[in-house]
Order: C-alpha cells, then structure tokens, then sequence
C-alpha cells in the first residue's frame, strides 16, 4: 500500500507544479501582451521621447516617495500584528528589513506572494503558540487592510475631484466607500462570522485570529490610507514633469484608480492593465498618450527600484528567520 500511494503523491505534487507554473506562465504572457498592445497603440517613437524627457530628479521624488510608503507600510505591519496580539515586537529596524524583503519578491517574482510568506514564516515567534501560522493569516490580513484603504481613497478621492469628461456615476464612489467599509467589518468580525457563512467562506475567516487590541487596528486602516496617498503623488511627481498642467488632485483620483489593476488576477502587478488606466484618465485631462504610458512606466520602474533594496537585504540575510524579542 505505501509503495502504491507514494507514486501518486509524487504524481499529485507534480500536477500541482505543473499547474502553478502554468498560471504563472499565462500571468506574464497576459501581461507582456497586453503591455505590447498598450505601448503599439500610443506611438512607440513619441512614447520613447516621453520616457527620455523624465527628469532625473522627479524620478528620484517618486522614488523617495515610494520609499516612505514602505516605511509607513512597516508601521501598519506593526499595527496589524499588535491588533492580533504579538506577544513582543522585533526591533524597527528588523521590521523595515523584512518588509523590504516582502517587498522586493512580491513585485519581481511572479506570484506577487512569496514576499508575504517571507514575512509570515519570518515573524512567527511574535504570536508565541500560534506560531507561522498566525504570522502568515496577520500577513494576509494586513495586506487586506491596504486593499480597504484603497476603495476607501479611491471612492474618496472621485467624490472630492471627479476627472472632468469622464462620466461616472457618483453612486460608484459611493459603493467603494462602503466595500471598504464593509471589509473593515468583515476582518474584525471574522471569527464571529464563521459559523454564518457558506462553507468555502468559512474555511477563509476560520483562519483570522480573533482581534484583541482595537486601537491598533484603526491606526492600521488609516495608515493604508496615507500609503495610497503617497504612492498618488509618486505617479503625479512623474506626470507633472512631463505635464505640467495636470493637478495634483486628479491624480490623486487618477493613480489611486489605476492602482486597482495591481489587483487584476491575470496580470503581474497590474502591468498593461495599469497603463491603460493612466491612458484612458489621463486623456480628459490633456495628457497624451505616449506621456501617460511613460509616466506609468516610470513608476514601475521607481517601484522596481526601491524594491531592489529588499533584494539586497535577502542576499546579506542567510535566510528569513524568527524574529527574536528585544532585549
């Protein structure tokens, strides 16, 4: 009997593998096509002289600004996992480390995950008993708390600075406010919840710890705010240098709504995607084509950039390992 279930645990491991290269092979052919298409369709030659026209210095603002969301995103970490009952905190320091490496192989590798996995195994001794498993679910649950804060900036932002030209009702706004209000809900309610919810649903919200610490948690969602807030201006710090007569508010509601397509399932962060919502937003406003896929371009590459320290810290860190208390 075990000689014949081993060959299908190997064969069951290996479909398993197959598959998952398989999605990833079809999120980057999704997303180099669909980037292909977008760049062919806004003139190539003018969006080369856009790319070559970005400043250095504003490419080193947006960059400095995606940097501070990092460290705002630390500090929502902290937050989260304060909520959910650390028992102890590693240094600021250690925190930033491991974010950046979160960072760095959530948005060079593929699957846009394995930076959470750094993270959740890499914190496990913060929860005591619970261990990696409590790590990971405070992991998730946080980049939650990002998504809600981003349908609530973004329902926000469009209700305040609507784009001129584009007809959208301000009852969508409206439903995003309350999609993030609901997901606060949801997360704080979510073991309350599980034995209400249909059966898939459940098997999801039995893995969230219950919420111990309030306060915490709050600060957690308006630090996802103030992320997106400053992720906006990085996009509007590289548009403005090429256009200079867009305002600061409507990229706030322009960037935060291309910000979405990070969340498209068939695209690696949003590529394509992203740019053909910087093209379609920025049109009402007077942007050309070729000036808006370089400037969503530039911000990739300042994200890439910043990233790229969270690379550097890896390769000097053997490998992830439990955080210690301080001392």
């Amino acid at each position: 009997d075990e000689r014949r279930s081993e060959p299908r645990g190997v064969a069951t491991e290996s479909a398993s593998r197959t598959r998952r290269y398989a999605g990833l092979a079809v999120k980057v052919a999704f997303s180099v096509g669909i980037l292909a298409f977008v760049i062919v369709r806004n003139d190539p030659t003018e969006l080369g002289r856009a790319l070559q026209g970005i400043s250095a210095q504003a490419f080193l603002s947006s960059a400095a600004l995606i940097a501070l969301t990092a460290v705002i995103g630390t500090w929502r970490w902290a937050a989260v996992m304060r909520a959910y009952g650390a028992q102890h905190l590693p240094g600021p320091g250690r925190l930033l480390s491991l974010y950046f490496m979160g960072f760095f192989y959530n948005l060079w590798l593929p699957g846009g995950v394995g930076g959470d996995l750094v993270r959740g195994v890499a914190s496990r001794e913060v929860f005591g008993d619970a261990g990696a498993t409590a790590g990971l679910t405070v992991v998730f649950v946080e980049r939650l708390c990002g998504l809600i804060g981003l349908f609530f900036f973004v329902g926000v932002s469009f209700s305040l600075w609507p784009l001129p030209g584009v007809q959208v009702p301000i009852v969508y706004a409206g439903l995003a406010i309350l999609a993030a209000l609901g997901g606060v809900l949801a997360v704080a309610l979510a073991p309350k919840l599980t034995p209400h919810l249909p059966a898939f649903l459940a098997r999801i919200t039995a893995r969230v710890p219950a919420l111990e610490r309030r306060g915490p948690f709050v600060l957690a969602l308006a630090l996802s705010t103030l992320t997106h807030t400053f992720t906006a201006l990085s996009g509007h710090v590289l548009v403005a240098d090429l256009a200079p007569n867009v305002a600061v508010t409507h990229s706030l509601t322009v960037v935060s709504l291309a910000a979405v397509s990070a969340f498209f399932p068939l695209t690696h962060a949003g590529a394509g995607i992203r740019e053909g919502a910087f093209v379609q937003l920025y049109r009402p406003l007077g942007v050309p084509g070729a000036v808006a896929v370089a400037a969503s371009l530039a911000l990739f590459a300042t994200q890439l950039a910043v990233s790229g320290v969270g690379g550097l810290l890896s390769l000097l860190s053997p490998a992830p390992r439990a955080t210690e208390p301080p001392a």
